[in-house]
């Protein structure tokens, strides 16, 4: 082999290391991106798990005279219940507790959902 075939050679080599060492670098890049994307995203949606979400609970009243459904909702639904209608709670409450209708009665126990920001 002369030296101007030796050259050839020796540039043909160089280049096939060049192009291998730029697979590898756009390859790490490449593992680099996901894995910085991938990190991100958890730190994100951790942080939106941290927000406290109003909790569902449940207690028992007893019925006083003059007592109406409607009264009842009024002095248990709060803020936390979000856009709750005072209708579609009182159905709850009919259902919860197997009432056909409204009427209720003096000394009766009713089982009665509230919510709280105190949960997890």
């Amino acid at each position: 082999m002369n030296k101007s075939e030796r050259r050839i050679w020796n540039n043909k080599i160089r280049r096939q290391r060049e192009r291998k060492r730029h697979i590898f670098l756009s390859a790490c890049t490449l593992f680099l991106i996901i894995v910085l994307s991938l990190t991100a995203s958890s730190f994100l949606s951790h942080a939106k798990t941290n927000k406290k979400m109003p909790c569902k609970y449940y207690k028992s009243i007893m019925i006083e005279e003059g007592d109406t459904l409607w009264s009842i909702a009024l002095d248990n639904i709060s803020p936390e219940s979000g856009n709750i209608a005072i209708s579609a709670y009182i159905k709850e409450i009919m259902k919860m507790n197997g009432l056909q209708n409204d009427r209720i009665t003096a000394g009766m126990y009713l089982v009665i959902p509230y919510f709280s920001d105190d949960g997890f």
